[in-house]
């Protein structure tokens, strides 16, 4: 009987050896229990990372609390970043290197869309002559045209003006229109014909199409418009946040991309999409409009490839931007990559 207890005890030490020289497992990472603020965008799938990683708890996974706040443009996230109303911002990288420059200090710390996300649209009723021509030479229809843009100053009016570049235009040959979300641009386009096209993301394009009162005439979506949009996929609409913060807080950064990115991977399952579905279907409201929840559903399943599954940003097509926006005026010195992106955020050359 001894003997028996003698070998037990030796195959169960030599077990606790082997557990205690193997692989250490990795411990998950938690914040503090810190309550973030982060930018979302009315009437649209938005952020969709942070919506989601809020209602599935993913936030809380890491022991931090996400608190969505609607912001409509970039510039005006900005501002709420910069003011410590919120602490992560979605939106254009190329305003975020407007800030910088300006004095703030921000860095973007994710990707959250790598491609670009605005398209042009203009009512059924409006001449577009040179619209078989193509661009830039369809540019010269928009001329003496009032043209909503989300808000004055975003990423949207400053696009818009680099095309009118192309076409030897000028900013002064239009008339831009604070018009909101893509559900207040469309009634300011097609019903109340206060504007006469619009720079919007999704989902004006669906509304024009489904009521067949407006069409998207240049998509920037797939590279149409200047010729550097494809050079900028990676690093398009971004997450933002105040310097001191993400250096001062690791551990909230670390759940941060966890959460995130366990977010895209749960939206990005096919098996989830009717839950998905329901979660946006308060957050996106096309009222009483006949269809709508088809609409909402086709909508939502076209555009979840377009979000990022990683937050990597590709660091040359963030230098692309730079570029573009220099060249363009949206700043006036040249900025490189490095400078606007945090050292420490997911990133690929």
């Amino acid at each position: 009987m001894k003997k028996v207890t003698f070998t037990f005890s030796l195959v169960a030490s030599a077990i606790a050896l082997a557990a205690m020289s193997g692989p250490a497992v990795a411990q998950a990472p938690r914040a503090n229990g810190e309550t973030v603020g982060i930018q979302n965008y009315a009437s649209t799938t938005g952020n969709m990372h942070a919506i989601i990683a809020k209602e599935k708890g993913f936030c809380e996974k890491y022991n931090f609390k996400c608190e969505i706040k609607t912001i409509n443009s970039t510039s005006l996230g900005l501002q709420a970043l910069v003011g410590k109303t919120i602490d992560f911002t979605q939106g254009g990288a190329d305003l975020v290197g407007a800030a910088v420059v300006a004095g703030a200090d921000v860095v973007i710390v994710g990707t959250s869309l790598p491609a670009n996300v605005l398209s042009i649209s203009v009512r059924n009723d409006v001449p577009m002559p040179s619209r078989d021509k193509g661009y830039p030479a369809i540019m010269n229809d928009f001329k003496g045209k009032r043209v909503g843009v989300a808000a004055r100053g975003t990423s949207s009016e400053k696009y818009f003006n680099a095309m009118l570049k192309d076409a030897n235009l000028k900013p002064e040959d239009v008339t831009y229109v604070a018009v909101g979300a893509p559900n207040t641009a469309y009634t300011a386009l097609a019903i109340g014909k206060q504007i006469d096209a619009v720079i919007m993301y999704q989902p004006l394009p669906q509304l024009c199409l489904f009521n067949k009162t407006c069409e998207m005439v240049i998509d920037m979506t797939v590279g149409e418009g200047p010729k550097s949009l494809e050079a900028t996929i990676g690093a398009n609409v971004i997450f933002a946040a105040r310097r001191e913060m993400v250096e001062s807080n690791p551990k909230l950064m670390a759940a941060f991309y966890a959460a995130m990115t366990d977010a895209a991977t749960w939206f990005s399952d096919e098996k989830n999409f009717d839950e998905l579905v329901k979660i946006f279907t308060p957050l996106i409201s096309f009222g009483d409009m006949a269809g709508a929840d088809e609409m909402r559903k086709s909508w939502i399943k076209s555009v979840i490839p377009a979000y990022s599954k990683d937050l990597k940003v590709k660091v040359s097509a963030l230098q692309e931007i730079m570029d573009f926006s220099l060249e363009n005026k949206i700043i006036d010195v040249k900025v490189e990559a490095k400078k606007v992106l945090w050292d420490k955020a997911p990133q690929t050359p």
